[in-house]
């Protein structure tokens, strides 16, 4: 795919519509300097004929005063119009950013499995800061050639027909050759920015991993990897590069050929006495400074290459589109809430497989068939479901489709008799909160870890949700209270505090449905005590499922449901399970205890 005129035109029309106050000031300090680089030689010329007609002193002194003033307004709106055109590329450019992280995270996880966490920074932060210079530079150099061609075309055609066409046809040729060689590298780039988004992949993986690496001696191994990628990067940018490289020295040639014609006519005719040297200065002159305008755009067809491998690759971030289409409802059932999965069956998509698997740790075969197979059961409201079963049976996908981050491809879910699908996902988010066992935080506040950077939420209510869950002593300890910053549980916490902070992020959403994915299962039984206490003021009043791993996480449910091979081996109250001696659920208990 090559970019066109059009995505270049959609993409400046779209991100600097909001900036319209600057673009104007930036449009009237183009003017400006355009309208000053093509009166300062007309100024000369009357100088110099001037000088050669013996014109008095004071003429010439009030001419060189106005060239002066016009060179001066010339720098000052050159400088304005940088000014005024950084701003509004770096405005257009946090815009398209903006933009390209709500598209990202608004796709399924389907989407978002088959890309590492580098490469999407990559192509959410790199391929936007590589378009600054198509938002500021590049197209300010264009509007400011195209005017400037327009002014010397204007003046030359008060001044002599003959001239305006002669320049305008080099001007053709010119500019033919650079549309001819625009897009000549943009293949070649968009390969190269995909390299070096498939690097930092691969980086940010193994740092998030180094501790592993470093424990099992699998440093060399990635440093060998690394190197290869860096060589792909390597033979991509030499071809780029190349390529694009070739354009200045067309142009350059063009341009001496065209200056050495045009200055030759020009000769003949002041020899002829059909045009005078002033006027021949103001060819060259001209001639000059449209030299200048094609150079730069010559040097910067290399960057228009870029920008348009970027745009492409930012193009197909933007088809891309979710899976999960929105509700119409904007508010789940008043609490608590009733669950059912109606004859639901879900096979993951083949595309995700590799990345949800190693997320999982199912195994690659669980994409290649159904991982729930027509299940069905209800859950009243305010109970709590505990789920058991082998690794593989289902257990995650079933809180993964209850947290509509994947549809059934089959049946459907309910929330009070209502399938998932016809409420709103930012609803449905607000009213389902997961508790894993790992457990990510950022470098900021516990304020803002609790809240999740939300102003509204205040500290009132901070406060009160420790206080409930029973935070309010470990608070109390923390050098600068809610100001104290932390970064990760692994960095910054102990295994409990972690979970409890994730019990208090999830609690002040007020949720009506909580998902407990063996929030305590690596606690020591002190701390696992403690976590409990907040994870039994966070279920209260609400309904809850619970993913059980250890028979022992179930002890506190109501319900019980095993699944085997994503088919529903038992379902029912715990205490009837356990008073039928033939139960499974004694069978589990009894290989527990053994």
């Amino acid at each position: 795919m090559k970019p066109t005129f059009a995505l270049y035109r959609r993409f400046l029309t779209r991100y600097l519509a909001h900036c319209r106050a600057q673009v104007a000031l930036l449009g009237t300090m183009l003017l400006a300097h355009t309208v000053a680089s093509v009166y300062a030689p007309q100024v000369l010329r009357g100088f110099i004929d001037g000088v050669a007609a013996g014109s008095a002193a004071p003429a010439l002194a009030r001419a060189a005063g106005l060239f002066l003033a016009v060179a001066a307004g010339r720098q000052l709106s050159r400088g304005l119009t940088a000014y005024f055109g950084e701003s509004v590329a770096w405005s257009a450019t946090n815009r398209l950013r903006t933009d390209l992280l709500r598209h990202t995270v608004g796709l399924d996880l389907s989407f978002v499995n088959r890309h590492a966490p580098g490469v999407m920074l990559e192509r959410i932060d790199g391929d936007s800061n590589q378009l600054a210079s198509f938002f500021s530079q590049l197209s300010l150099r264009l509007l400011r050639g195209i005017l400037l061609l327009v002014g010397i075309l204007i003046a030359l055609l008060l001044e002599d027909w003959r001239l305006c066409l002669a320049l305008l046809g080099f001007a053709a040729a010119v500019t033919l050759i650079l549309v001819k060689l625009r897009s000549f590298g943009v293949p070649y780039h968009d390969r190269l920015r995909a390299a070096a988004a498939h690097l930092h992949g691969f980086v940010e993986e193994r740092l998030a991993g180094l501790e592993d690496l470093k424990a099992l001696g699998g440093l060399v191994p990635a440093l060998r990897r690394m190197a290869e990628l860096v060589a792909v990067q390597v033979e991509r940018a030499k071809r780029a590069f190349t390529l694009g490289a070739l354009v200045w020295p067309a142009v350059n040639v063009a341009m001496g050929i065209g200056t050495g014609l045009m200055l030759a006519w020009g000769g003949a005719l002041a020899l002829r006495g059909e045009m005078t040297i002033g006027t021949v200065y103001l060819l060259f002159s001209y001639l000059n400074l449209m030299f200048w305008p094609f150079e730069d755009l010559a040097h910067q067809m290399e960057e228009l290459q870029k920008a348009g491998g970027n745009l492409v690759r930012i193009q197909r971030l933007f088809a891309h589109r979710s899976s999960l289409a929105d509700g119409a409802r904007g508010r789940l059932p008043a609490c608590p809430v009733g669950i059912a999965f109606d004859r639901v069956s879900f096979r993951y998509p083949a595309a995700a497989s590799a990345g949800r698997a190693a997320a999982a740790g199912n195994g690659a075969a669980e994409a290649a068939e159904e991982v729930l197979r027509d299940l069905s059961f209800r859950l009243e409201a305010g109970r709590v479901l505990g789920i058991l079963g082998r690794t593989g049976s289902g257990k995650t996908t079933v809180t993964r489709l209850l947290a509509r981050l994947y549809d059934p491809t089959a049946g459907r879910v309910t929330l009070n008799g209502v399938d998932l699908r016809e409420f709103r996902l930012s609803a449905l988010r607000a009213g389902v909160a997961v508790v894993t066992q790992d457990v990510q935080f950022f470098r900021a506040t516990i304020r803002d870890n609790l809240s999740l950077f939300d102003p509204a939420v205040d500290d009132g209510r901070l406060l009160q949700a420790c206080d409930r869950l029973g935070m309010a002593p470990w608070l109390a300890r923390q050098p600068e209270g809610l100001d104290t910053v932390i970064s990760s549980a692994q960095l910054a916490l102990s295994a409990g505090e972690a979970q409890r902070l994730a019990v208090a992020r999830a609690f002040l959403r007020d949720p009506a449905v909580v998902i407990l994915d063996e929030a305590a299962a690596r606690l020591d039984p002190a701390t696992e005590r403690d976590v409990e206490h907040a994870l039994k003021a966070l279920l209260a009043g609400r309904t809850g499922v619970v993913i059980a791993h250890r028979l022992r996480s179930v002890e506190k449910v109501d319900d019980i449901l095993i699944l085997e091979r994503g088919s529903m081996a038992e379902y029912g109250p715990r205490q009837a399970l356990l008073d039928d001696p033939g139960s499974r659920l004694n069978e589990l208990l009894a290989l527990g205890a053994a």
